[in-house]
Order: C-alpha cells, then structure tokens, then sequence
C-alpha cells in the first residue's frame, strides 16, 4: 500500500520540478535579453513558493484528518472536512491575490530584483498571480484525492499541468512574442487544466468522498490549520 502511493506522488513531485526547469530553459532562450528575464523570474521563486504553501497549508492539515474520518467509518464527517478545506483554499486564495497585489513591487525589490530585472520580475508575477487560485486548488485538492487511495489520478493530474505548460510555453514566449509573460500565462493556464482535472474528480462519483457544499464549521477549520501549520 505504501509503494501503490508513494511511487506516483514521487514521480508526480519529479514532473512538477521538471517542468519548472523546462520553463526556465525556454525563458533563458529568449533572444537578446534571455539571462536577464531568466533573472527577473528567478527573483519571483521565494514568493512563489510563499504563494504556494498555502496550497499545503489546507491538503495537508486536512486530509490526514479525512482519512481519520474514513478509517472510522464516519463519511459525513469526511465530507465536512472536505467540503471546509474547499471553501479555505477559495477564500484563501482570493485574500493572498488582495494582499499581494498592491505590494508585489515592494516584496520583489525585496527579494532581490534590481532595476534591470524588476520590469520582467513584475510582468511575470503580475500575470502569475491572476492564476493563485487555479494553483492553489489543483495542489491543495490534489491531496484529497492521494489521501482517498487515488495517486496515479493525482499523479495524472500534474503530469497533465507539466504537459500544457511545456506545449504551451514555445506557443506563447516565441510564437506570440510574449516573452516572460507568455511564460507566466503557460503556466496559469496549466495550473487551470489541472484544477479542472482535480475538481471534476472530486465532484464525481468516482470517490467516496466528494466535495459538497454546506457544513462549515469554524472548529474544522481550526483544525485543519492547526495540523496544517
């Protein structure tokens, strides 16, 4: 049972960092001014992966307690968890979009973007961050879908993110001439398909466990956080 679940999230972990490095090798080879946007984006890393752990935050404060809830028999209670940690990763990500936006500039110059890579810093978060939802779904509610015994689905699900945004890259950086921000628009819609995929799991009847609406209680959220954090 361990390797039936370890083996596609390694694998699904390994896709995920190869195709981030992909995405770099074809921002890096943009004429004239490759090093630099290459520079500009890597600057945006640490705030991405601040964005991101939210995604984690939520899948795993709360499906180790899903899984509690299923192995007691108890679905109903399984399915308030779930249906609470949808409504956090919604909520959630529309507050990281509100907070960070206004102070993207500022946490970039922190970060390290000088005068030179900020304009691509700042194009390519700014259109990044209209995706903050997509990506904290697909990855956070990628989770609820492992932790039900499902991880070639949830392994399918992000290698189906890899796949878009390698085509998708080439398409927009060059084919449009978008450059950095081409990048960043392969990446959202990615983020989009695989959010698609995830959801369209977790409402089907696929699952023992599906996402319904109703049932929110501020004490599952508590504890979702509190194992979460």
């Amino acid at each position: 049972l361990v390797w039936r679940i370890a083996i596609p999230s390694m694998l699904a972990q390994f896709v995920s960092v190869l195709y981030s490095i992909v995405d770099r090798i074809y921002i890096g080879n943009i004429p004239k001014v490759g090093d630099i946007a290459l520079a500009g984006v890597g600057v945006c890393g640490p705030v991405v992966t601040l964005v991101g752990s939210v995604a984690f935050l939520v899948g795993i404060g709360g499906s180790p307690l899903m899984s509690i809830s299923m192995g007691e028999k108890n679905m109903r209670y399984a399915e308030r968890i779930l249906a609470n940690c949808f409504l956090m990763l919604c909520v959630l990500s529309a507050v990281l979009v509100a907070v960070i936006f206004p102070l993207r500039g500022q946490m970039l110059m922190m970060f390290g973007a000088s005068q030179t890579t900020y304009p691509y810093a700042i194009a390519y978060f700014t259109t990044y961050l209209l995706g903050t939802t997509f990506a904290l779904l697909s990855t956070g509610m990628n989770q609820f879908i492992i932790c039900q015994g499902f991880a070639k689905i949830g392994m399918i699900s992000v290698m189906l993110g890899a796949v878009l945004n390698i085509a998708l890259d080439p398409l927009f950086i060059f084919g449009l001439n978008m450059g950095v921000q081409g990048g960043a628009l392969a990446t959202v819609l990615s983020q989009l398909g695989s959010c698609i995929f995830v959801l369209a799991f977790l409402f089907s009847k696929r699952v023992p466990v599906r996402i319904r609406f109703g049932g929110y209680r501020f004490s599952i959220m508590r504890q979702v956080l509190k194992v979460g954090f």
